[in-house]
């Protein structure tokens, strides 16, 4: 039992003495040098009195009241606990003084702990130093990263039961070269779901799960170079994690990225289930048996303030928006909880380029469905304020990983002194009130305490049926009327004849990068897909479907493909874009009220059976350039060369259109032609960017930026539409009139955001030693889809199996 052998003496002296230390007038020491003073005295009383000095943090300023007078600091302490003693200097009264606060700090707590302690709770949790991430979610260390790797040694996975108001420790597992992290308990309460890495560079992250009546510890997933983490236990005995074995980089970055996989609890049978840009991040189960989780996504918009919370179904189905999708505010959502009783979460609210710790808020869906519209502020209660900030919830008090009990209470990691104790920042394991009343459970004077989850049986949430098909390489999806929603506000019904279905296509590794800027804020895309501000992904043209007069439209997709969709007009131009993506798993359909309709609507009342129903589900129809991933160097150039470079040479015109591969620059890796950067209207920039930089908003060729705002835009906003460039073509110039077929597919050029190439080696200024690394992360790629294939196939015949 710790806490209970510290004697009051200990404690007013220390206090006395690190007051006298530190209330020398600020003038006789450098900022840095009092900065470092006032960081030693915190961590000092927090390492030798943590419960005890927590009490007198909270009770008073919790950072800076080492500069006002001791006794005028027990004094504002004592009132707050209703106390009326007199004191004086000498060190009798004193300690006097201060053990009259202590037993009424103590029997405080007796109050507060009254209920939660009945049962004699345990709580496991982790212990490791919180990560100083680039992003908040580079937190795989990769033995084989491809460049930030995020791992320091030396964990612990502990539990502690409370006996009376303090808490008994034991260590399940120690890992002084490791790290152990993301527990999850098992409904029946006796098995501990974890990830546990136990080198740098000989282990990764994989799964094991503890039975907790013997302490048996068994490993569920392996293999040197994948990371799997953020597990949790399904209704159906399966295990969703997060997982690097997608294969993928980061666009913005040169990061490795997570993605959502599933298997048994034998570890049999994993497959992937989300196939997104980037990464997936803290799944949690609901009591419906949904699953929320935070999706990092900018297809076609900037990327920092998109990190909301989505939602799909325990098979992968489902997948959709939940929280936060078409807003600055919060810049991320994750560490989400449902709380008990109720449909609302419990989540911290963090920024973008920053550790995964930040504000603690409640998300209620019903009341709003972006910015701070559903956004409750706790510790204390208050209502939140919809700001645009990349480093959200960094200063003050910390929270991170809450564990819900009720609305009203919580555990919680939690840092009542943030950064003024230094980084990392130490967390302990408290209990909680939605208003700020705290008590200390746990903590280590060597590292930090993290994810608390209680150790207890708990009802199984409700099984969905499962309704994936994998015999099946498709999927259906149903849209009620695209006119419904926001995003084609203001259109006439009838103006949308198709949908383009577009395929993203991901990177496998960093190589070069281009710099853009726009109303979403700054960013680099890696191994870039073309100048600054234009597309972050290769794209693939899958076809187009018809939109019925009523505005519904019922058509099949390739499953396990993410696919956005654009509005087409009679002309082939885009009224509205889908700044997101799609993905649906084998057999699934998935149906929509709209175009961008608020996640609250339900369909419309009294509608007549649609037009595309009665019509039938369509297939895709290749457009003009067949089913390939699209190339200005292969589509767009060969027009200007077979009708425009005899004039646009650069010499006779001084708009040159031809398409000689060259470099001109170092920072991209990649070879442009004149054609392209000229009708980009491309610069080249400065100040530590040697890239490249279109102009989206040129009047001759527009486009949305790639660093566009996350919110919703308006319809025609960008693009082949809005374009000059088009108009001119269309009129025909210099008495060159192009076919309708090449017009359209410059327009989808400019619609795709300007791509340049259609394959991450096209074009290419790497080195040798570049396209090896680049080839090593393809390789390895490929081995992991291969093996997620075979996976697939052996899942089947086991169903097949059971089904005899």
């Amino acid at each position: 039992m710790w806490e209970t052998h510290i004697s009051v003496q200990q404690t007013g002296d220390s206090l006395k003495i690190l007051l006298d230390r530190m209330s020398q007038p600020r003038g006789r020491m450098r900022r840095n040098e009092w900065m470092e003073k006032l960081r030693a005295a915190h961590l000092n009383l927090l390492d030798n009195y943590p419960v005890y000095y927590d009490w007198w943090l909270q009770d008073g300023d919790e950072a800076h009241w080492f500069a006002g007078d001791f006794n005028e600091e027990l004094i504002k302490r004592l009132q707050k606990l209703n106390l009326t003693i007199e004191l004086t200097d000498s060190p009798e009264s004193r300690l006097k003084a201060f053990q009259a606060y202590i037993d009424a700090c103590t029997q405080r707590r007796e109050q507060r702990l009254a209920a939660f302690i009945k049962d004699r709770p345990e709580i496991a949790f982790t212990k490791f130093d919180v990560l100083q991430p680039s992003f908040f979610a580079y937190t795989e260390g990769l033995s084989d990263a491809r460049a930030e790797c995020n791992f320091f040694a030396g964990g612990a996975l502990s539990l502690i039961r409370m006996n009376g108001i303090w808490a008994e420790e034991e260590t399940l597992i120690d890992t002084p070269e490791g790290v152990i992290r993301d527990p999850d308990v098992h409904f029946d309460g006796k098995h501990l779901l974890f990830s546990w890495k136990k080198s740098l560079k000989e282990d990764d992250f994989h799964l094991y799960e503890m039975e907790m009546p013997s302490r048996k510890v068994k490993q569920i997933t392996d293999q040197l170079g994948f990371a799997d983490i953020e597990g949790i236990y399904l209704p159906d005995e399966n295990i969703l994690f997060n997982s690097t074995r997608n294969g993928n980089a980061v666009d913005c970055h040169t990061t490795e990225v997570s993605n959502l996989f599933l298997c048994d609890r034998d570890g049999r049978y994993m497959r992937q289930v989300g196939y997104d840009q980037v990464h997936t991040v803290n799944p949690t189960l609901l009591d419906d048996g949904r699953v929320v989780y935070t999706r990092w996504e900018y297809n076609d918009r900037a990327q920092v303030f998109t990190q909301p919370l989505f939602q799909m179904n325990p098979d992968g189905t489902g997948q959709a928006e939940y929280y936060g999708l078409n807003s600055f505010f919060p810049t991320t959502v994750t560490h989400a909880r449902q709380i008990p009783g109720t449909r609302k979460i419990m989540a911290t609210i963090l920024g973008h380029h920053t550790p995964q710790h930040g504000k603690l808020g409640i998300i209620d869906p019903e009341a709003g469905r972006d910015e701070n519209d559903g956004v409750t502020m706790l510790a204390p209660m208050r209502k939140a304020e919809a700001v645009k900030i990349d480093a959200y919830g960094q200063y003050g008090d910390q929270f991170q990983h809450p564990y819900p009990l009720s609305e009203e209470e919580f555990l919680i990691s939690y840092s009542p002194l943030g950064y003024h104790i230094g980084r990392p920042i130490r967390f302990g394991i408290y209990w909680m009130t939605a208003n700020g009343e705290r008590e200390l459970l746990a903590s280590d004077p060597s590292n930090s305490c993290n994810q608390p989850v209680m150790l207890v049986e708990r009802e199984r949430p409700f099984q969905r049926a499962n309704m994936v098909d994998y015999t099946k390489n498709e999927g259906v999806y149903y849209m009620q009327n695209i006119y419904e929603g926001g995003g084609l506000e203001g259109i006439e019904p009838g103006t949308v004849k198709k949908l383009r279905i577009v395929e993203i296509i991901y990177r496998v590794a960093s190589i070069g990068a281009a710099y853009g800027w726009d109303d979403g804020g700054g960013g680099h895309a890696n191994t870039p897909v073309g100048v600054g501000n234009t597309s972050w992904d290769v794209k693939r043209i899958l076809g187009t479907v018809d939109v019925q007069p009523d505005g519904s439209a019922f058509f099949t997709v390739p499953s396990r493909t993410p696919v956005y969709f654009q509005a087409l007009d009679e002309n082939n131009r885009v009224v509205q874009t889908m700044r997101s993506w799609s993905t649906l798993q084998p057999g699934e359909t998935q149906s929509c009220v709209g175009c961008h309709e608020h996640k609250n609507t339900v369909p419309v009342y009294g509608h007549p059976v649609s037009m595309a129903v009665d019509t039938g589900v369509q297939r895709i129809k290749p457009e003009g350039i067949g089913v390939r991933n699209f190339s200005y160097i292969a589509e767009v150039q060969p027009i200007w060369d077979a009708n425009c470079i005899s004039c646009h040479d650069g010499v006779k015109h001084k708009m040159s259109l031809k398409g000689d591969l060259k470099v001109v620059d170092q920072q991209t890796k990649r070879k442009f032609s004149d054609s392209y950067l000229n009708l980009t209207h491309a610069k080249k920039l400065t100040d530590g960017n040697d890239s490249w930089q279109g102009n989206a908003h040129h009047p001759e060729v527009n486009w949305i930026s790639a660093l566009s705002t996350p919110n919703l835009l308006p319809p025609y906003f960008a693009g082949s539409a809005t374009s000059n460039l088009i108009k001119r073509l269309e009129k025909g110039h210099g008495g060159v009139k192009l076919s309708k077929d090449e017009i359209e597919t410059v327009a989808l050029w400019i619609d795709l955001l300007v791509p340049f190439i259609g394959d991450y080696r096209e074009a290419n200024n790497w080195t040798e030693e570049e396209k090896k690394y680049y080839t090593y992360y393809e390789e390895k790629r490929e081995r992991a889809l291969r093996q997620n294939e075979e996976n697939i196939r052996l899942y089947v015949e086991s169903l097949q199996s059971k089904a005899k």
